[in-house]
């Protein structure tokens, strides 16, 4: 019954950071949207000779958090250095807001590296170029560079677009790098990757918390598929629910209050919902066929879900109670997964081509229009989760061999691989902001 729910930077020079696609071409969410790139040119952070190389990883990693945000066009400006000051603490002189507003630069980034009590400080500066003024000021330390690099980026996204970055922000999933399959963690960019769990056991469907404090998984580490809650920051887990049969895919409510799952306690596979306590089950759906992977709305208001009912497992919408029941695909004998979009105006899923293989796909809310993301190849595509942005989505895949983890743009394009230091690696789930 439950089968189908398979289980930079130039040393001299401005950078101006983000992509060479004109507005009209830029992709909000799925569709086609006008917005106009913000040119950022990032000046070569300042550094002691004996930190360059730290240096040039943090302006590496700005250069490629403000890239990937989709929100800003780079080209490369070189001058001599020296033209102008390197240190731009008390602002930006003159010359280079004239200079940079001459070329339609509309802000300027800028920051100083040093080590400080153990560890390190990036003294950051954001500037809007009419007036040289500093926007931005603010000092991050932590031992890790990479991590004040997306701090800075998150910063510069907030002010100079109005929406939050996703930079800092992580992506679980599991990974059997280490031996047995483990609930691992990795950067959104994937890097610093860290194994969470050692059930040695069968784990999963990773789900993170609605504040990402917390991953909800199934686990056999004491025989039965039990729902555990482990706590990021101290690494400690909990048995939530416990009951016979299977229950996977916990899914918090967006405001934390419910926490929705599938369960075979019954005998069919239904949806239940609990208190993030384990308190107050309810079932919601009550129906012979297999009803599993459920996914919130934004609003919280409806929950998309994987049926048989109908024949073929396809995406269903009902409301948080479990009433008004409404099928969403129509396309394709086979859809499963679904991931409802931080905007709320789309789900994506895991949807089976003519040749046997999934991919990903993606529907209307309203079912007005439903679109493929990935298509072609002898590979499957599975297990898809939003950004909290909603341009991008994190997904496994096969396409080189054995399962990995990439991120793609939900019209198709900016595939990128994120995991790369072999094993099996399934079943992404990207954490909220």
């Amino acid at each position: 019954m439950i089968g189908y729910a398979r289980v930079f930077f130039i040393a001299v020079g401005i950078v101006l950071v983000g992509s060479d696609l004109p507005a009209s071409d830029v992709f909000i969410g799925v569709s086609k949207g006008q917005f106009e790139k913000i040119a950022i040119g990032v000046v070569p952070f300042s550094a002691s000779p004996n930190e360059e190389k730290e240096r040039i990883l943090a302006e590496s990693v700005l250069k490629a958090d403000l890239l990937r945000s989709q929100l800003f066009k780079t080209t490369v400006i070189n001058f001599v250095k020296g033209n102008f000051p390197m240190d731009l603490t008390q602002g930006l002189p003159p010359k280079m807001t004239q200079w940079a507003q001459t070329i339609q630069v509309g802000a300027i980034a800028w920051a100083k590296l040093y080590p400080a009590d153990g560890k390190w400080t990036l003294e950051a500066y954001g500037y809007e170029t009419a007036g040289g003024n500093s926007v931005i000021r603010v000092k991050i330390t932590g031992n890790n560079i990479r991590a004040l690099a997306h701090r800075f980026s998150d910063k510069l996204v907030s002010y100079f677009t109005g929406e939050k970055g996703i930079a800092e922000t992580k992506i679980a999933y599991l990974s059997n790098q280490t031996g047995s399959k483990e609930v691992t963690l990795m950067d959104y960019d994937g890097e610093n990757s860290i194994r969470m769990t050692s059930d040695q056991s069968i784990i999963l469907s990773p789900r993170w918390s609605f504040d990402s404090t917390r991953i909800g998984y199934t686990s056999y580490r004491h025989g039965a598929p039990d729902i555990y809650f482990l706590d990021i920051a101290t690494g400690k887990r909990r048995k939530i629910f416990s009951a016979k049969g299977i229950s996977l895919s916990p899914a918090w409510a967006p405001s934390g209050e419910w926490v929705a799952f599938a369960s075979t306690k019954g005998g069919d596979a239904e949806i239940f919902k609990m208190r993030p306590n384990g308190d107050d089950l309810k079932q919601i759906t009550f129906h012979p066929a297999a009803d599993l992977s459920p996914t919130w709305s934004p609003t919280g208001q409806e929950i998309a879900f994987t049926s048989d009912r109908g024949g073929g497992p396809q995406i269903y919408i009902m409301d948080a109670e479990g009433g008004n029941v409404r099928r969403l695909t129509f396309s394709g004998e086979y859809n499963t997964s679904p991931s409802w979009s931080p905007q709320g105006d789309w789900v994506a899923y895991a949807c089976r081509d003519q040749g046997g293989f999934m991919k990903l796909c993606a529907n209307r809310v309203d079912g007005r229009e439903s679109i493929k993301i990935t298509e072609g190849g002898n590979w499957d595509d599975e297990s898809p989760s939003w950004a909290p942005n909603g341009r991008e989505i994190v997904f496994a895949s096969n396409r080189f061999g054995v399962s990995g983890i990439f991120t793609i743009r939900p019209d198709g394009e900016g595939l990128i691989r994120l995991t790369t230091g072999g094993g099996t690696n399934t079943s992404p789930a990207w954490a909220p902001r």
